[in-house]
């Protein structure tokens, strides 16, 4: 027999149909929760190494005499993390080098080291380490609390060497002193080193042995590295009246950091730059090795990278090559980079017209470097284009030849400080959007 119940009222549930429909809700909400973890959870990921600094070595250097010295080379990384390792490059040295002990501490004022937290570095256990010419050698893990654009010292005990395997665009102050003072907090017994000797590197600070910095980090979403030559590398970034002041920080990649380190949480990235002034893409001079020689050791080895920003080839027009040899020598670093698996960025060849006064830039180049921008733009297989020649040019015309705008310009190749911080601020940060 079929039982006739009243139908009830809308806001009416018997008390059993409440719990089991809560139950229910709870378990679907647990479910969810796993499946689609919240935001904060999706932003927490195991820590991972990633390069976080870098210089590009490119010359030999004789002088000073640096044995039985302890060099002290100044470091920004540019994410932080809870553990770092530091390589070391003999890589221009044509002798074995011999240190016999590192060490990796805060900088504190000049030369002097935060007291306690100066610490060793060893090599598979060693506390010292010998490289032969050409070799390089990472250092093992070591914890330490790295915070994003604090100034570290790496410290070397040098027990011999007869030349020294240099970055020579430093733009920082680094020091040197008699005898094995890597361990020592203090810096009243250092100096900075010299600067270059002369030619066109006078004031350029130069790096000695050390070239890349990897930070263990959770936060950081991957590494850009910039790929470049002087305008990268920054000259003319800190000359103020004719001088070259170090220790400002003002590369279009420095300003480029700043911003990327001010992401949302999951997006945070370092920057490294992989520049060297003066270079080329193809062979046939430059200043060190070629961008297509040296991109496996100064490039697509560096720990996390996820983008590459490339940013040559004004140099080999100036010394004679042609867009079709500008552009097939291109098309070789796009196709080492996306073997890899990595995002490549182009950036046009920015003015280089000046007055007839000025040597180094004549008609013909100046066709070839249009032929080049056109075809970055058009036609070649980067991923995106950053186009800082639309951003720089608006200065006279020489013979045919766009220049810079005159508040950019500083020697009609390189910007100014205020040309490299319109660049550092002009990039797209939605180039380098992590995949979710």
């Amino acid at each position: 027999m079929t039982v006739l119940r009243e139908p009830r009222s809308r806001g009416e549930r018997p008390q059993r149909e409440c719990r089991l429909r809560a139950g229910a809700v709870a378990a679907f909400a647990s479910l969810m929760a796993i499946v689609f973890p919240p935001s904060d959870a999706m932003a927490q990921r195991p820590p991972q190494w990633f390069s976080a600094w870098t210089v590009s070595h490119n010359v030999r250097e004789t002088i000073p005499a640096l044995g039985d010295r302890t060099v002290r080379m100044i470091v920004r990384p540019t994410i932080s993390g809870s553990s770092v390792r530091v390589k070391f490059e003999n890589t221009l040295g044509q002798s074995p080098v011999a240190f016999a002990g590192a060490f990796v501490g805060v900088l504190d004022s000049g030369a002097a080291v935060v007291s306690g937290t100066n610490t060793r570095l060893t090599f598979d256990g060693a506390s010292s380490l010998n490289l032969a010419p050409g070799q390089g050698a990472w250092s093992d893990a070591v914890a330490f609390d790295v915070k994003a654009f604090q100034l570290l010292a790496v410290s070397l005990d040098v027990a011999s060497a007869s030349d020294i395997s240099t970055h020579t665009l430093g733009l920082v102050t680094n020091y040197y002193a008699r005898g094995g003072l890597a361990a020592e907090s203090s810096g009243s017994a250092f100096t900075p080193v010299p600067r270059m000797a002369g030619g066109t590197m006078v004031d350029a600070f130069p790096v000695y042995w050390v070239a890349a910095v990897d930070v263990l980090s959770a936060s950081a979403r991957g590494t850009i590295v910039a790929f470049g030559d002087s305008i990268t590398d920054g000259r003319c970034s800190t000359t103020e009246n004719g001088v070259v002041v170090p220790d400002k920080y003002q590369r279009w990649t420095d300003v480029l950091a700043a911003r990327l380190a001010a992401q949302a949480p999951g997006e945070a990235k370092a920057i490294t730059n992989a520049a060297i002034a003066g270079n080329r893409i193809v062979a046939g001079g430059g200043n060190g090795p070629t961008a297509l020689q040296r991109i496996e050791r100064d490039v697509l080895e560096h720990a996390g990278t996820s983008h590459v920003i490339f940013f040559e080839g004004t140099n080999d027009i100036a010394g004679g090559a042609t867009a079709a040899e500008v552009m097939a020598a291109t098309e070789q670093i796009i196709e080492r980079v996306r073997a890899k698996g990595l995002s490549i960025i182009g950036v046009t060849i920015v003015p280089r017209g000046r007055p007839p006064s000025t040597t180094g830039w004549t008609p013909a180049m100046e066709e070839h470097r249009l032929a080049v921008n056109m075809w970055i733009r058009t036609k070649a297989k980067f991923d995106p284009v950053i186009d800082f020649d639309q951003l720089l040019k608006g200065g006279p015309v020489y013979a045919g030849s766009e220049s810079m705008k005159p508040e950019l310009n500083c020697d009609y190749t390189h910007p100014n400080a205020a040309g490299y911080r319109l660049m550092g601020e002009f990039v797209d940060l939605g180039l380098f959007k992590s995949p979710r």
